[in-house]
């Protein structure tokens, strides 16, 4: 922007030419109206003429007004004073004089008026200069500028601050400062009050502040603000000027030293809480623990637990051969291998003689123990570190429990061989007695002389069925000894299973008229492969008396088809059910899922049928729910794998 001149209107200045001729015009003029006018104005000769002095002094100064005064005088002396009556001529002279007098003093008081006057215009005129020049200033600063009257309304707002705000110069000027300056504080985000100063402050307060800027248009724009009064020469208060810079950068570097130094400070505090944690897990481990330096073993660290182990004899500083010289020279040459190859040893109750009390009497205690180098930030070996945990009473425990485990084994081969030879002896009798009881009952006439059944058979039949469950019994206890022992050979041979499964339904048909059940069979057609005949028939028979025990005088359902390379056999019943967790339990030995009290029997059967159907190649699962009844399913292969335990002829040892 251009700077324009100012121009100096001081008419003292012009030429004096011009001033004397402008002093002679005003008194020419006098002199025409005064003559003119003389009927009118004889009384007052000088009056026209005291008008022309006062324009003569207030044009040109106090010579042009002294110029003006003396012709005045002369004009009216000569031209003027013949007009007057004589006795009025001292009259004439008194008046001459007061005008003259009058004419000096107003030539005076022009001059100094007038001077003023151009005083005043000429600082006037300095003042708008300068005042031009500062707003300009302030407009091309790069920091942004507002000023406000005494009660706070914008008087100026520089383009810096107009960008910043979002107001426009034209809606800022008149607007509250609060109102164009909305403030908030950095951290708290709550406003800040309007920049004002104190009435009794004269100087800036408060300089360097932070705060964020809310621009008109929502934008926030961290800022470093300063204010400070404006004031008259006399100190009256004209105001506040507002001066505030875009820290942005400052801010994010500012922000991000300050996450910097939280993250170093949490990092420290992380670290000093890593390295209390670790002490404690040092001091606290359930396991000794010693860290020793340098091919001397100098004690570095050791934990309670450690100097314990060793009665108190390990001290920092000092090297593990001066401080347990009674310890197994085995294992010292071991920690000198560790240092020197750097490959970890681990030893597994490892038994060491010492003297662990210091009494002086060695004993031998038992040790899980692992040495390994201790290594620096660039895998030099600095030491070893030892992990040593005293297992004595685990060691002395697991001999005392293997001693019992072998004392039970023995027990249950002894119970095993009682089974075995009771089974055996009680077979004979009980085969004899089965026999002799089946030759008396067909030896019995089937009815009295009355045409009844004769009551002697019912009496032999009912001695039959109990001889035959002890018969049962028996078996079932001889085939769990074989099947222990590995002596129960299995006789393959071509077998019919739906054939078998009618001849065991045939003679299960009296025990389950008994039981109140009805035994349904679906065997449609032949099913034939190659399994052993007596045990194939024991698993149909176990499973078909446990349906009968357990179903609840409901029907029970046998099925048996052939899928593809495999037979199944299925039998349902509608009984009291399994409950799912004892499902898995029920093919173990001796294991139950029924009360004794009103179910008899060891447990054995389904033990029994599942070695069996295992040896034979298949599997056997039961689906339940309690109240719901059973279905289980045997899975058999039609021939025999040509490996595994299906082809290996006997059952395995359990």
């Amino acid at each position: 922007m251009a700077f324009l001149p100012v121009h100096d209107a001081d008419p003292f200045r012009a030429p004096p030419w011009a001033r004397y001729g402008l002093a002679l015009l005003a008194v020419a003029t006098a002199f025409g109206l005064q003559w003119a006018l003389w009927l009118w104005l004889a009384p007052a000769p000088y009056f026209l003429f005291l008008s022309a002095v006062i324009f003569s002094a207030w044009i040109g100064g106090n010579g042009p007004g002294a110029f003006a005064t003396a012709l005045s005088v002369l004009v009216t002396q000569f031209f003027f004073r013949e007009a007057v009556a004589p006795p009025s001529a001292a009259h004439h002279s008194i008046t001459t004089a007061l005008f003259t007098g009058i004419a000096v003093l107003m030539t005076l008081v022009c001059a100094r008026v007038r001077s003023t006057l151009h005083e005043a215009q000429s600082a006037r005129a300095s003042a708008q200069a300068n005042g031009h020049v500062l707003a300009v200033t302030l407009r091309s600063l790069g920091d942004a500028v507002v000023t406000t009257d005494p009660n706070g309304l914008v008087r100026f707002i520089n383009p810096v601050a107009s960008y910043f705000s979002g107001w426009r110069e034209t809606e800022a000027i008149g607007q509250p400062l609060a109102r164009v300056l909305r403030l908030v504080d950095t951290e708290t985000r709550e406003p800040l009050p309007p920049l004002a100063l104190a009435p009794e402050e004269a100087r800036p307060v408060q300089l360097g502040r932070q705060a964020l800027l809310l621009s008109k248009t929502g934008a926030e724009l961290p800022i470093e603000h300063t204010d400070a009064p404006i004031t008259d020469s006399e100190g009256r208060r004209l105001g506040t000027v507002i001066v505030f810079r875009d820290i942005s950068s400052r801010f994010r570097e500012d922000r991000e030293r300050s996450q910097l130094l939280a993250r170093e400070h949490d990092a420290h505090l992380e670290a000093e809480a890593q390295r209390e944690r670790l002490e404690t897990l040092f001091m606290q481990a359930p396991v000794a623990i010693c860290l020793t330096r340098g091919a001397e073993h100098v004690v570095e660290l050791v934990n309670p637990l450690g100097q314990t182990l060793v009665g108190e004899r390990l001290h920092t500083g000092r090297s593990i051969h001066d401080t347990l010289s009674g310890l197994n020279p085995n294992l010292l040459q071991l920690l000198d291998e560790v240092y020197r190859k750097g490959t970890p040893i681990v030893g597994h109750e490892v038994p060491i003689r010492a003297d662990f009390s210091g009494s002086g009497h060695e004993e031998v205690k038992y040790f899980d123990l692992t040495w390994q180098p201790w290594r620096g930030v660039e895998g030099e070996i600095l030491g070893t570190m030892g992990l040593c945990a005293e297992v004595t009473e685990q060691v002395l425990a697991r001999r005392e429990v293997e001693a019992l485990a072998q004392d039970l084994q023995k027990a249950l081969q002894i119970r095993d061989d009682f089974l075995s030879v009771a089974s055996h002896e009680l077979k004979t009798p009980l085969t004899s007695l089965q026999l002799q009881l089946q030759l008396l009952w067909r030896s019995l006439p089937e009815t009295d002389a009355d045409g009844k059944p004769h009551p002697a058979r019912k009496r032999v039949e009912a001695i039959r069925r109990p001889a035959e469950r002890l018969h049962q019994l028996v078996n079932n206890l001889l085939d769990v000894s074989r099947i222990r022992a590995g002596r129960l050979a299995l006789e393959r041979e071509t077998v019919d299973f739906a054939a078998l499964l009618q001849d065991v339904v045939n003679r299960a048909e009296a025990d389950a008229v008994g039981a109140g059940c009805m035994l349904v069979l679906r065997a449609e057609s032949p099913v034939v492969g190659r399994w052993d005949r007596l045990r194939l028939e024991q698993v149909v028979t176990n499973l078909l008396s446990n349906a009968i025990k357990y179903g609840a005088s409901n029907p029970v359902e046998l099925s048996v088809v052939q899928d593809g390379s495999t037979a199944r056999l299925t039998v349902r019943d509608h009984g009291i059910g399994v409950a799912p967790e004892n499902q898995a339990r029920i093919f173990q030995r001796f294991e139950r899922a029924v009360s004794e009290r009103h179910y008899g029997g060891f447990g054995l059967g389904l033990w029994i049928v599942r070695q069996i159907v295992e040896s034979l190649g298949g599997d056997i699962r039961i689906e339940s729910q309690l109240g719901q009844g059973s279905t289980f399913t045997v899975t058999l292969p039609i021939e025999p794998s040509s490996g595994g335990k299906a082809g290996s002829g006997s059952f395995p040892t359990v």
